[in-house]
């Protein structure tokens, strides 16, 4: 998988979500950006069926690592099954470790 993302703090903990998820391996490409103000809704995935390419859309509150370990569940279920699902990404976006401040630092 290949991930990128013009802030090195969020690709790090990308490249950490996608290593948790076991999705590092997979064949794709996701692209992380921001998501425009004027948007309500706190992250998003944007992906044509049966691509390999995928957008992540991120608000930048300071929700935004939580919003990307559930959008990150969306590239596993869009990468393995084609379906994404909003109560596992749910279910998961608590339980999977995101990089600290520090941590991020010395990357």
């Amino acid at each position: 998988m290949e991930i990128y993302c013009k802030d090195k703090w969020m690709l790090h903990n990308a490249i950490f979500l996608a290593e948790q998820l076991s999705i590092s391996n997979l064949f794709g490409v996701v692209n992380i950006k921001r998501l425009p103000p004027t948007m309500p809704q706190k992250g998003l995935v944007e992906f044509s069926k049966g691509d390999t390419e995928i957008d992540i859309l991120i608000k930048y509150d300071n929700e935004r690592f939580i919003t990307l370990a559930h959008e990150m569940v969306h590239v596993r279920q869009i990468l393995t099954t084609g379906i994404p699902d909003e109560i596992e990404a749910g279910r998961l976006e608590k339980t999977l470790k995101t990089l600290d401040k520090a941590t991020a630092l010395l990357l």
